[in-house]
């Protein structure tokens, strides 16, 4: 499944990457273009070096297999400046986002659109 989706140009990630026991196994067995590394590592970041290595690992593996690298669950902007300082350009959380219904994020993707078309 995953290479034909990979054929047809659908980019595939791997989420909540080091939550289980078998995310290396996973990377292995299927072709990806991002990993996401699980929210209880970024969670604290800033005040556990263990976890600071664990997402320095990961970002390191992720760069050399090519892949894009995001990181889950940034609630605080020093985690966010930590991560960009280790080279993860990608996040989500609640410092940069909430979540809100689908409707709304589509009608406000459409009227950018729509604003664009018009300049």
């Amino acid at each position: 499944f995953v290479r034909k989706a990979r054929e047809r140009h659908c980019r595939v990630s791997l989420d909540d990457f080091g939550a289980g026991m078998s995310s290396f196994e996973y990377l292995r067995r299927f072709p990806v273009d991002t990993i996401k590394i699980d929210g209880s590592f970024i969670e604290h970041i800033t005040q556990s070096r263990f976890d600071r290595e664990i997402v320095l690992a990961i970002t390191s593996i992720a760069r050399s297999l090519g892949c894009d690298v995001v990181g889950e669950k940034i609630e605080q902007q020093d985690t966010l400046a930590m991560l960009s300082d280790m080279g993860v350009a990608f996040g989500q959380g609640f410092l940069l986002h909430r979540p809100e219904p689908l409707e709304r994020i589509v009608a406000r993707a459409t009227k950018g659109a729509t604003a664009r078309k018009a300049s």
